[in-house]
Parts: C-alpha cells; structure tokens; sequence
C-alpha cells in the first residue's frame, strides 16, 4: 500500500467581482512528485481545530510543507520588511501547529522553499527576511516569483541529504528572497550556494527531517532532485510499520 503524504496549501483570497473568495492553492508538480516516489499524496486544508490537525496527522504516514508566501513577521521579532509578501494567517497558524505535533512525533518530514524557512523558525532559529540584505550580498541569482534560478550548490558529504542525493555538488533551482540565517535547535546546515546563503538544513537525530531552499518537484526528469521523494517514502514506510 502506498504511504499517504500530507502536502500543506497555500491558502488565497482572490477578487471575485466585488468579493474575496478563499481558495486553496498547490502546484501539480508536487501531486506528481510524490506520485512517482510510490506515494499517495494528500493535499491538508489549513484547518483551524486541534482535533483536526490529530486527525490529519494519524491519517498521513509524512509530511511535505510546501512553498508559498513570506512568515509573519511577528514570528520573527522583527518589524515586515517592504519587500515582504506574507502568507495568510490561517495558514501561517496552521502549518506551525502541524509542524509542531508532527514533530513531536516524529514523523518524516521533506520541507521545501518557503517550508524550509518555517522549519527553521519553528524549531526557534531566524531567517533572513530579505537574502539582499544579509551581511554578505548575495553574488548568486536566487531567483524571483516568477522564474526558477539554477546555480551550484554545495552538501556537506557527511550528511543525510549528500547520502540521499549521492552527490557533493549539485545543480538547483532556486526562487526565494528569504533563506535561513541562524538555525534552529537540533538544525545542522548542510548545503550552502556559492555565495554562503544557506540551502539545506536537517535534524542529524530524525530518520527523516531534511530542509531544502530549492524546489526539487519542479524537476521531475532529474534523478538527484527525485532521490528526495523517493527516500521520504521510504521513510514514511518505516513509519508505518
């Protein structure tokens, strides 16, 4: 049987005429990633109840926490940079708590992008809330909403995520303008783009909770970026027993 796979939504209030309709939002690739990897992905509505989110959680065997809009800065201490494009707050409210639970669980958990970021913070680490802004100026093209950025990346080769992808040196793609700056608790960086901006963190101590800033569903046709869905479904596999 194949593992269930929660995959978080962004969560929309688009212009109807005179109104605003809430609408849940997920790219297709992410459905098909899992797809191929040997899962059943399940899309997870930002619910607001506790019980919802213990029932969500006993009905999926992993966790993927997409990408999407900027944290709320007030997750951060800090006051919204004008360059800030926030997520909704149900949403934000929703994946932290989810985030939260399931890791108390310890379930298996593929977080990417904007969830990267999440991950961070929620286990108490910061970000950048503008990547041009860091200390160090970034030399490397990280991309914008609307284009993907490819550019090296380098992985620590004593880690989880160089064993997965089987390599030192990879290529992604990147599209953010946050990316994390300290780590949270229990956080190892394990990749980095050639001008330092951090790519990938994980938990050395979970069977699965790896962190990347890049977006592998968007590259299908590429072994090393799938070598991530597969291995989160193995991981989900051991989890079910």
């Amino acid at each position: 049987m194949r593992p269930c796979i929660g995959l978080t939504c962004q969560y929309l209030l688009r212009k109807t005429d005179d109104r605003r309709i809430p609408h849940l939002a997920l790219n297709a690739a992410y459905f098909d990633a899992v797809t191929a990897a040997g899962g059943l992905p399940l899309a997870l509505p930002p619910c607001q109840e506790p019980d919802q989110i213990e029932q969500l959680l006993n009905t999926v065997d992993a966790l993927i926490f997409t990408g999407g809009r900027d944290i709320l800065p007030e997750r951060l201490g800090q006051t919204l940079h004008p360059k800030s494009e926030l997520m909704h707050p149900r949403r934000d409210s929703f994946e932290f708590e989810l985030f939260a639970r399931a890791d108390r669980l310890h379930l298996p958990i593929l977080a990417i992008c904007l969830g990267c970021q999440l991950v961070n913070v929620a286990r108490g680490g910061t970000i950048h809330q503008h990547l041009y802004d860091a200390p160090r100026a970034c030399q490397t093209d990280h991309g914008k909403a609307a284009h993907r950025s490819m550019h090296p990346v380098s992985i620590d080769p004593d880690c989880h995520l160089a064993r997965i992808v089987q390599a030192t040196q990879i290529e992604a793609n990147s599209s953010h303008h946050q990316s994390v700056d300290r780590p949270g608790r229990n956080l190892r960086i394990v990749a980095k783009a050639p001008d330092g901006i951090i790519e990938a963190v994980e938990d050395p101590d979970r069977p699965f909770l790896v962190a990347v800033q890049w977006h592998p569903e968007d590259m299908p046709d590429n072994p090393v970026h799938m070598a991530l869905f597969r291995e989160l479904i193995h991981a989900a596999q051991r989890h079910q027993r």
